[in-house]
């Protein structure tokens, strides 16, 4: 499997809604000189599609990251729910 440039990649999460598919994914960035058993470095959770693309959390600890990866899939859940509740406004 190729590496990933970014880091490891650690949490994965991904939501299909009105045919786009947005990805809530978390990694660590590790440095150059660790043995990749070692678990070190800054841990970024990113948005990839949707609407909150781009935006990306940034923490020190596993903790931190799962906090942060869990928040950003509650919050794309919280957007879709209104989303679908403005279309069932609507008909």
């Amino acid at each position: 499997m190729p590496r990933n440039p970014l880091g490891r990649t650690v949490a994965v999460t991904a939501i299909e809604h009105r045919n786009i598919v947005i990805t809530i994914a978390s990694l660590v960035r590790e440095p150059a000189s660790s043995p990749p058993s070692v678990i070190s470095g800054t841990f970024v959770t990113m948005v990839l599609g949707g609407p909150l693309a781009g935006q990306t959390w940034e923490g020190m600890t596993w903790s931190t990251m799962i906090r942060n990866h869990a928040g950003a899939v509650s919050r794309i859940a919280e957007l879709v729910a209104e989303q679908d509740g403005k279309s069932e406004e609507g008909h």
